[in-house]
């Protein structure tokens, strides 16, 4: 217990200083003719390798675990193509479930890729839409 309020007492000190620290920053600047983000501006424009890699890490987890998701949205993405009835019924009936198993199996096999070689530096996503929402 009483580690839990050491920890506690750590991460509200740390919420305190850090909007103290960053506001000293600008919230965007013109520097030879690019605007400059407040990120930028604070850690840099390049973001640090460990962040590059564990957004490649997350990324892959979400996917993992929002691949399932697929077999229910294809469906309904197939049938808002049709034009009439019988396209609304064999998008939703016929080609959406066929769909949605291979971007169930694109979307998980993506993030396998992407959990498993989140230590290199490529943080470009194989599949797009990036996420499934």
């Amino acid at each position: 217990m009483r580690a839990f309020l050491i920890f506690c007492l750590t991460l509200a000190a740390l919420a305190l200083l850090v909007p103290a620290v960053s506001s000293h920053a600008a919230t965007s600047a013109f520097i030879g003719g690019n605007v400059i983000s407040r990120y930028e501006v604070v850690i840099g424009p390049h973001p640090s390798p460990y962040f590059v890699a564990f957004k490649k890490f997350g990324r892959g987890l979400v996917n993992m675990g929002t691949a399932p998701i697929e077999l229910v949205k294809q469906p309904l993405v197939e049938a808002e193509k049709g034009e009439g009835v019988a396209e609304f019924l064999s998008g939703l009936l016929v080609y959406g479930p066929v769909a949605g198993i291979s971007w169930t199996y694109y979307r998980e096999l993506d993030g396998i890729y992407a959990v498993g070689t989140f230590y290199l530096p490529s943080l470009k996503s194989t599949i797009d839409p990036e996420y499934i929402f």
